[in-house]
């Protein structure tokens, strides 16, 4: 079989399965979630494959979208805080519509507007509902303080990423793993 397309479907499983996780573990999912959207320019890299050259912006976008969908059907169906399914609902609604407009435009700075604040919010409310079933949030001003402490760093990589366009992973692979 061609490396290429080897690697392709090994992205496409990946991506397309990992999502299920979140269903049967919202936090733990959502991680994994994480990693499994890192695995694409992993693999790409270890293989020496380009599978979706021309075309990697589209379909790592479009597999974010699907995942944070996972997400949100899981915040909104399953959580019976109505602050944090409004905000998660409100706030995947905002990155959906920044990634068409991005994908639209071509504006890197769409992202700006748009980031990606929801996962982060998403990850903090599950993982805080898996340590105390019960957690809530309990006034709009906490939840205004929460989205902002979830939102900064956000906003900070979606700016470094995005923005300035600096390759996250080769950084990372370069400078900290080493791996030339």
């Amino acid at each position: 079989m061609d490396k290429d397309l080897f690697v392709l479907l090994l992205i496409i499983a990946i991506r397309g399965g990992a999502p299920f996780l979140i269903l049967r573990w919202q936090f733990a999912g959502g991680l994994l979630c994480i990693l499994a959207d890192a695995s694409d320019s992993i693999l790409q890299d270890a293989f020496g494959a380009e599978p979706l050259a021309g075309h990697y912006h589209l379909v790592d976008k479009s597999f974010d979208i699907y995942y944070l969908a996972f997400e949100c059907f899981v915040a909104l169906w399953r959580w019976t805080d109505p602050l944090a399914r409004v905000a998660a609902a409100t706030l995947f609604a905002l990155r959906a519509v920044g990634v068409v407009v991005f994908e639209l435009t071509d504006f890197r700075a769409t992202f700006l507007f748009a980031p990606n604040v929801f996962e982060n919010f998403y990850l903090f409310i599950a993982g805080m509902r898996s340590v105390d079933p019960k957690f809530r949030i309990k006034s709009w001003p906490w939840l205004v303080a929460v989205v902002v402490a979830v939102g900064a760093p956000k906003l900070l990589q979606e700016y470094v990423m995005h923005y300035r366009e600096a390759a996250t992973w080769h950084f990372v692979k370069e400078n900290i793993l080493l791996w030339r």
